[in-house]
Formats: structure tokens, sequence, C-alpha cells
């Protein structure tokens, strides 16, 4: 009897920008047959430069340094940005998330200012007095958001929709980019378990770079946990519960989780994809003849209430 041993794929997706349509037309098919597989992949190729990655990290170390009386002033505490505290992600009976991050919303305005007045489009509260804090934030999420619409772009393909099924997802989207710093496990024992719970994410769609400490890990095909080995070349890419819910289950979001065992700290710099707040997320779009699984939902009004039962600090001034 053969044994599959399973681990996370990696994927060079440069033929997506200078390749032909059929070199195109195969990284699609291996990004949908990983996303199905494992909802998890490794991205190689992906075109962000080193040196904004490595300014974006050294922005991170540079805001997280400070003391907790002068980070606390940038918490908006129901809007989803600036600074979020240790210990804030925790469902009700859980222990919380032994992490602490830093929140910025999509740097492009929605052409539609009465999208203003809802929290996901609310202002990001930029710290003044760390150089260059925003520039290189900002720059490093302009670089990771054209990786993404290049992704949904070919996991339209994958799905036999036109390519460009989701180009207006990015019109007016309330995606959001995070750093995150995770203090070694044992720094935080006595109050969190791991530094990030297992969970799904809520959006279409994940980018990731981390550090070279690693601690992610899926739940693969198997249910065991399948390390996210670091690879300084990659971003992680994960899908996410919107999108399996469009896709119809197609490809699949999965349970994931962070326990820095490293005895270091650790950094990493995620990018949420989302659509616009109204977007309807109806499954009968990529059904393909198959058994409709999913009701219609707004993403934004789902994600919102997802997010209140999460966050201690949203919970306080939604109930």
């Amino acid at each position: 009897m053969t044994t599959t041993v399973h681990a996370i794929p990696t994927i060079d997706i440069a033929p997506l920008l200078t390749g032909d349509a059929a070199a195109r037309a195969d990284i699609a098919r291996q990004l949908g047959e990983a996303a199905q597989t494992y909802g998890f992949m490794k991205l190689v190729g992906h075109g962000v430069p080193e040196a904004v990655i490595a300014d974006t990290f050294s922005a991170a170390q540079d805001f997280f340094g400070q003391s907790e009386e002068a980070k606390a002033p940038y918490q908006e505490r129901k809007t989803n940005r600036g600074f979020q505290p240790m210990f804030d992600n925790a469902k009700p009976g859980q222990k919380p998330s032994g992490q602490e991050a830093f929140s910025m919303g999509h740097p492009i305005p929605p052409e539609d200012p009465a999208l203003l007045s809802l929290p996901f489009y609310a202002a990001t509260p930029w710290p003044a007095d760390v150089p260059l804090f925003r520039e290189r934030l900002e720059t490093c999420y302009h670089e990771m958001f054209k990786v993404g619409e290049r992704v949904l772009e070919a996991f339209a393909v994958h799905l036999g929709a036109p390519h460009d099924f989701f180009a207006n997802v990015s019109r007016n989207t309330y995606s959001n980019m995070r750093v995150v710093h995770y203090p070694p496990q044992e720094a935080v024992q006595h109050i969190a378990d791991e530094g990030v719970r297992a969970h799904e994410d809520q959006g279409l769609i994940t980018l990731l770079i981390q550090d070279m400490n690693g601690g992610l890990e899926v739940l693969g095909p198997e249910k065991d946990w399948l390390p996210v080995v670091p690879d300084e070349r990659a971003i992680v890419l994960n899908v996410a519960k919107l999108l399996t819910r469009w896709t119809n289950g197609r490809l699949k979001s999965a349970l994931h989780r962070v326990i820095n065992r490293s005895g270091r700290e650790r950094y990493s710099i995620p990018l949420f994809v989302h659509p616009n707040y109204h977007q309807v997320i109806d499954a009968r779009d990529f059904a393909a003849g198959e058994p409709v699984r999913f009701d219609p939902i707004v993403a934004g009004d789902q994600v919102y209430k997802n997010f209140a039962g999460e966050r201690k600090s949203w919970a306080a001034l939604t109930s």
C-alpha cells in the first residue's frame, strides 16, 4: 500500500507575466489543483522586489519595538485599521492569540463615497513618529496586490470562467494588509497557547510573506498539521472563505495556525484580498451543474459579522 506524503506545493508563477497562453493556462491548472487539494501554496517568480520585502519587515520591527504607550494611540477599535494589541483576537471560551499587529486599508479610496461610512473603508491611523512606515507598507501593499490580481485571473481560467471574471473585484475593494509580530511562544504561553489559533481567513485569497522563523501550519488532507516551510523567495497564498463559498466549494479554504516555536521574534506580512463591500457572493456563478451548496451572501456584511465575534475590541463596541 502506497502512502502519500503531503507537502505544500511551490509554484513558479513567472509565466503569468511573461509566458504565452499555453504557459499561463498550465500555471492556472497548477494553482487550481493546489487550491483544491491543500488550499495553500507557495509562489515564486512573483515579482515583488526583495528590497521592498526587507524594508517592510524593518518598518514592522521599528513599530512593534516601541512601548505599548507609544502604539496605543493608533488603535481604531471598530474599524480593523491601525494597531491591534497583543491578545485581542479571542473567541468566547477560547484563549486569545499571542500576536500584535498593525493593519492598513486599501491605499486607493473607493470611487463610491458612500462606502466611506462603512468600517472596512476607514482611514488608516498612520504613526507619524516611525520614519518611512507608511511609505514602506504602501509600497509593499501595491506590489502584493498586483500578485493577487494575477492569481485571481488564473483561478478564473482554471474554473472555466472568463479570465477577467474577477477584474471588477478590486474596484472599491476593502482589502487590507497587516504586519504582525509574534513573540516566542514561551513568552506568551501563560496567556496564549498559539500565536494564531486554527482558523480560516475571511476574504477571497490571502498572500503572506513570512520571515525564516517558521511556525505556520496547515491542516492537510489527512487531517495532520503540515508545516509551511519558510522560503525567502516565496509568497504564501491561501484560499479564503469567500472564494470557497463563491466557487461552490471547488477551491478549498484550509484551517491554519501559527505557533512560534523558534525562540525568536517572528514577523509576517499578510495581505487579505477582499471584493467590494456590496459584492454578492453567489455559488451559482461556479456551480457548473452541481448542486448549489451555499446561499448567496453580501461579502462585507458576512465578514463584519464574523470579525465582531472574534475581536475583543469589536465585541465591546457592538454588544
